[in-house]
Formats: structure tokens, C-alpha cells, sequence
């Protein structure tokens, strides 16, 4: 049952670590964008060992199993010039599936918490994971360590699909 759920979560984060970006902005003077050569934050290993930290760490929460529910979580976090990671949080968790015949017994202002329920493990179980994370190699600006804005998508699926 694990290994199915793994290779479920696997896929999801293909999907997920694909659309993956920094926002290239270091946090701490927005007007040295442009300046010099910039090198973005990396985790170590690069993005295949990012996906498979996160693939290893991530579960799939037992709530939103049972009701079918799949979603998007926007992960940001602050690349410290140390490479530590700060300021974690969840940013457009949108649901994407549930189950329709569930749902429609509940009372609509029951199926808008539930969302919301849904919405807040997904953003927890997500903000869990980048706290595990090693130190990043910090972002540079010619040569030298900066604080960088970095997003990271993570999907769930339902592993019992």
C-alpha cells in the first residue's frame, strides 16, 4: 500500500516540481534584480533530489482520502543567504477533485468547510515537509550569498485512485 501511495505521490510531483520556479527577486532590495550575474537558490542535489525528498517525506492526508480529494498547494519560502529556509508559507491550495456523491449529501455551507478543511491539511502537510528540508545552496548576486523568494507547487493525489 505504501509503495502505491509513493508512486502515486511520485507522479503528482512530476507534475507539481515541473511548473517549479523561483521568483528571482532577492528579498532583502528588489532594485538589485537586474544588477550583475545572479545564480538562483538550489537544493542540494538539484530538483531531482528535491523531488524525491519531497516524495519521500510528503503523505497524503487520511481526511482527504475519504472523499476523494485532490489539490494543488503553492509552497513559498525565503532561500536565507545561509541557506536556511524562512517565512514558510501556503499560497492558491486549490481542490481539484472530490467525490461528487459524497459532497452532494453534505449542506453546502458543510461541503465550503470541508474545502476549506481540505485546503488547510494539504497547506499543514506541505509547510511539514519544507520544514524537514536540509539547507538550501543560497541564492547569489555576483559572487555573493542573497535571501531568495522560492515557490514550490505540490500536488496530492488520492493514493486509493
Amino acid at each position: 500500500m505504501k509503495r502505491t501511495i509513493l508512486s502515486l505521490v511520485l507522479a503528482a510531483l512530476t507534475i507539481g516540481a515541473a511548473a517549479q520556479s523561483t521568483d528571482g527577486r532577492p528579498v532583502e532590495n528588489d532594485t538589485v534584480q537586474n544588477a550583475g550575474n545572479r545564480v538562483d537558490a538550489q537544493f542540494p542535489g538539484g530538483e531531482k533530489a528535491l523531488k524525491k525528498f519531497v516524495l519521500k517525506n510528503l503523505s497524503y492526508p487520511d481526511m482527504a482520502s475519504a472523499f476523494d480529494v485532490e489539490g494543488t498547494v503553492v509552497m513559498t519560502f525565503v532561500v536565507e543567504k545561509d541557506g536556511s529556509l524562512s517565512d514558510i508559507s501556503a499560497h492558491d491550495c486549490t481542490i481539484d477533485r472530490f467525490n461528487t456523491t459524497k459532497f452532494s449529501q453534505e449542506t453546502e455551507a458543510r461541503q465550503k468547510e470541508l474545502k476549506e478543511q481540505f485546503a488547510l491539511l494539504f497547506a499543514k502537510e506541505g509547510a511539514r515537509v519544507i520544514r524537514k528540508m536540509p539547507k538550501w545552496t543560497p541564492g547569489k548576486l555576483d559572487g555573493k550569498p542573497i535571501s531568495v523568494k522560492y515557490h514550490l507547487p505540490i500536488r496530492f493525489y488520492d493514493p486509493n485512485k
